[in-house]
């Protein structure tokens, strides 16, 4: 039914319940129970009504606001005989303002009248408005001067505003972007809380580019919305005119990598034939001054212990220069071939003052007659330890195996000279024998205890690799230093 509204109506006149007579009542029934709703839900009114008054009464059911005298007829001219009435009408709220209301039902027959209030309050709760001012048209995250100082470093921001109200102050809302058109697909980006009062003043947000936990916002467009609820009226989304685009990020000048002393080639561990060409080692550096530069190849990881060949001596290298490189023919830098083994390149850098400075590769050079020839070099004893019965003495060696059947054997001797050369003095001791030359890691060492039985002396520490077991041995390798045990009466 259409609801109009009813002149103001003093309520100290009216009476309440039935008339004098008791001949004329009423009773509201429902809305029975307090309840908060949405604007524009139906409300279920029942009530009913007796006349006994001998002429026909007429009914009127009203929605009183709260705190106001205004009346707004929800049903009109309802007519009840002598049989009474008893009716159930829906109410629909939509166009009231929102509010507590009242629903009273009014009966008036001649001079007798009669009214009834439910005892249900119906608070109708409007739902908000949100309306955006900016952006109006596509907008895109650039960096923007601060009008505050002027001389700051310009970043990156926009600034979006609208109006919103809630006529009950209680609509929560937040401000998001959405990469497409579905705003509940669980995709969409919170910017910031909204707050929401009673008035429509304009609000804004100043955007640098991030979400509401402070993490940067992918490139892309997006959509700007707010998303506004207030838990009784239906959820508001509301879509800015214009788009918004964070743009890809500008590409950083790509730096120069900055330029460490050290080497370039070989990248890797080489093999480096007797018959192959010349062997590139090179380098970088990054010198304000001349400087002068050694290279060298060393079969342990010391170099500073006596058994490093110099392979080329004293390049001037000019201020300014960042690269250099050396193509090694096999030689040392006196023109004598360097033994076959495994050698690990360095070099060793002079400024005009203060200490030199030494700068292994990575990689390790094969030096070999054949291809399938293994090698071996030792690492341990790198320098002289003084010894005494029962001592441990580790030995550590490195080696590379081409075919995978070669066996390691270890001995003593008293003099410099491998025992496939002439013997000088007592025959070597062998310390260990058949070792399978395959194996990695601890098998790479040896832990020699010192016998009561070695005669006093120095002795050289020699490592033989061979396919056979026999002399002439594939590979020969010196420790560079040496186990000396020393007679405690003539030291």
């Amino acid at each position: 039914m259409g609801a109009s509204c009813l002149p103001l109506i003093d309520l100290d006149a009216e009476s309440k319940g039935v008339d004098p007579a008791r001949r004329l009542a009423v009773s509201t029934l429902q809305p029975s129970e307090d309840r908060v709703v949405a604007s524009g839900a139906v409300i279920e009114v029942r009530w009913t009504a007796a006349n006994l008054m001998g002429v026909q009464a007429v009914a009127t059911v009203v929605a009183r606001l709260r705190g106001e005298l205004a009346e707004t007829i929800i049903a009109g001219g309802i007519l009840v005989d002598d049989t009474g009435v008893t009716q159930t009408i829906g109410w629909d709220t939509t166009d009231l303002p929102g509010g507590e209301y009242n629903v009273l039902v009014r009966i008036t027959a001649g001079e007798g009248a009669a009214s009834d209030t439910a005892t249900g309050i119906v608070t109708i709760n409007t739902p908000a408005t949100f309306e955006f001012v900016d952006p109006a048209v596509d907008v895109t995250l650039e960096p923007q001067p601060d009008p505050n100082d002027p001389d700051a470093e310009p970043t990156a921001m926009l600034t979006f505003s609208w109006r919103t109200a809630d006529e009950e102050a209680l609509a929560t809302g937040t401000l998001e972007l959405d990469a497409d058109d579905d705003h509940d697909s669980g995709n969409e980006i919170t910017l910031s809380d909204i707050t929401i009062s009673t008035s429509d003043d304009l609000d804004t947000f100043v955007w640098n580019g991030t979400d509401s936990a402070g993490a940067a916002v992918d490139p892309g467009a997006y959509t700007l919305l707010a998303r506004i609820d207030d838990t009784v009226n239906p959820a508001l989304v509301v879509e800015a005119t214009g788009r918004v685009t964070v743009p890809e990020p500008e590409e950083e000048p790509n730096e120069p990598e900055p330029i460490v002393l050290g080497f370039t080639a070989p990248e890797e561990d080489t093999t480096f034939l007797a018959t192959d060409d010349p062997i590139e080692l090179a380098f970088e550096l990054d010198e304000s001054e001349d400087v002068l530069v050694d290279l060298k190849i060393d079969p342990d990881d010391d170099h500073q212990n006596g058994n490093e060949l110099t392979i080329l001596s004293q390049r001037l290298v000019e201020e300014g220069t960042t690269a250099d490189s050396f193509d090694w023919d096999g030689a040392d830098s006196a023109g004598a071939p360097a033994p076959d083994g495994i050698y690990r390149p360095f070099l060793v850098l002079v400024r005009g003052e203060g200490e030199p400075v030494v700068v292994q590769a990575d990689a390790l050079i094969f030096r070999r007659s054949d291809e399938d020839q293994p090698l071996i070099a030792l690492l341990a004893p790198a320098a002289d330890m003084e010894v005494e019965a029962g001592d441990f003495v580790t030995i550590r060696w490195r080696d590379d195996v081409p075919s995978d059947d070669a066996t390691i054997r270890l001995t003593l001797d008293d003099d410099d000279t491998p025992d496939e050369a002439v013997e000088t003095d007592e025959p070597e001791r062998e310390i260990l024998a058949d070792r399978d030359a395959a194996g990695d890691g601890v098998q790479d060492s040896f832990v020699f205890q010192v016998p009561a039985d070695l005669a006093f002396g120095r002795y050289t520490v020699f490592a033989y690799i061979d396919r056979d077991g026999a002399a002439p041995f594939d590979g020969i390798a010196t420790a560079a230093g040496q186990v000396v045990r020393r007679d405690p009466d003539a030291p």
